[in-house]
């Protein structure tokens, strides 16, 4: 069965990498469709460009951390799963609650043993982060070096065929032939797989400006990449912020929290029976520091606010049970911005009630408020990465003679040509 409220919860979420690849197929998409429109050799070298970049950009990351964690740290005998985070940001006093709080003994032991090591860990870590971007870079360099070399292989072999070809049929015509002419930024990108996505993007967009083989080839690059680097981690958010802004000044509905909260019924019951409110005490009351709130939600699984946490992926369970994996980093800052967005969305709901609306008309009205941001969001991207910046490409390209023929195969005619192979 279709999880609907999954499916909006994650191509709206800015830390899944499911948008990226979403936004970033159509742009492969479009690019391909719009370079076999100035010739079939281009078209071909846009197409292998593109899918074994899409390859490694989505896969090459996570496949070198896969590797790290199944060589590197199983020989060191630490645990890769617990986020590196609790043990510089939680203090002393929580990251006894972590280990307290392990969901098995057997995973406790691991943490003591991290705590135990903690500069080896941090460093094996960051060790981790640099050598899967480090690879996965290095991947990629290999790919264009081995995509030019072959299309211009198969340039050349298709421009000596296209010759020979024409050669003999005009030799059956006439015997006479014509011939003519680490520190806080580096933290937040490495424990984040979309801005690691947007480091190695960097890498990629400058390795291809890099090793463009013509003008004409740099020129259509810095169009391509500066549109993806802007639609894919850019525009979204701000797309994102417009409508959420929109629903909230025009609708008076927020529509910030995760689509699994704002679809699931247990906000939709809290609010009716106004248990909400019992929740909103009990958080307020426990927020008074990160070790009260940190314990707060493992002793609290029924708390709206817990639960909310836990339907958005904020607070992560250990495999298939209830209790909380504090081998994984939960951000309590997150965790307070879900108590407001609910404070707030509560306060809406109230007033939606005494201008007599219904419950269900509310909570109709800001799930559709939130399924049409994220639609619009993805949408307006896909427009742009797979069908506008392609459209630019083609026109640029042929809005002059000079530069509606692939750069690369002219230059290569050019060599033959003066080889002597072909005239």
């Amino acid at each position: 069965m279709i999880n609907v409220a999954k499916i909006y919860s994650t191509l709206g979420n800015p830390n899944s990498l499911i948008p990226l690849a979403v936004k970033d197929l159509s742009a492969t998409a479009g690019m391909t469709a719009g370079s076999f429109i100035t010739g079939k050799e281009e078209g071909q070298d846009r197409f292998i460009d593109e899918i074994g970049t899409e390859f490694i950009w989505l896969l090459g990351i996570p496949m070198f951390k896969g590797i790290f964690n199944k060589t590197v740290f199983k020989a060191l005998g630490l645990d890769s799963e617990f986020d590196a985070r609790n043990l510089k940001e939680a203090g002393n006093d929580v990251f006894e609650k972590i280990k307290q709080y392990a969901p098995t003994e057997e995973v406790k032991k691991e943490i003591e043993k991290i705590g135990a090591n903690k500069k080896l860990f941090k460093n094996t870590v960051a060790s981790k982060f640099l050598v899967a971007t480090g690879l996965t870079v290095g991947s990629y360099i290999g790919l264009t070096k081995l995509k030019q070399k072959y299309t211009e292989k198969k340039i050349r072999e298709n421009l000596i065929a296209e010759y020979n070809a024409k050669k003999a049929k005009q030799e059956d015509k006439s015997s006479t032939p014509s011939f003519k002419g680490i520190g806080k930024v580096v933290e937040s990108f490495a424990f984040s797989p979309v801005k690691n996505m947007y480091i190695l993007d960097g890498f990629i967009t400058a390795e291809r400006l890099k090793d463009s083989r013509s003008t004409q080839e740099f020129v259509g690059y810095g169009i391509k990449e500066g549109a993806t680097l802007c639609f894919m981690y850019y525009a979204g958010g701000k797309i994102q912020e417009m409508l959420e802004k929109r629903a909230k000044d025009k609708y008076n509905k927020s529509i910030e929290l995760d689509a699994r909260v704002l679809e699931a019924g247990d906000l939709k019951k809290a609010f009716e029976d106004g248990s909400v409110e019992k929740s909103l005490k009990e958080f307020k009351a426990a927020n008074t520091s990160n070790v009260n709130l940190y314990e707060f939600l493992h002793k609290n699984p029924d708390n709206l606010i817990v639960k909310s946490a836990k339907q958005s992926d904020i607070i992560k369970h250990y495999k298939k049970t209830d209790k909380i994996d504090t081998r994984k980093y939960i951000d309590l800052k997150d965790v307070e911005g879900v108590n407001n967005k609910i404070q707030e969305l509560y306060k809406q709901y109230k007033s939606a009630l005494e201008k007599g609306d219904s419950s269900e008309k509310f909570f109709s009205g800001v799930r559709k408020l939130k399924r049409n941001s994220i639609k619009m969001n993805i949408g307006t991207c896909i427009f742009a990465l797979g069908v506008l910046t392609p459209a630019m490409m083609v026109m640029k390209r042929f809005m002059g003679k000079e530069d509606k023929e692939f750069q690369t195969k002219k230059d290569i005619r050019a060599q033959l040509i003066k080889e002597g192979i072909i005239s």
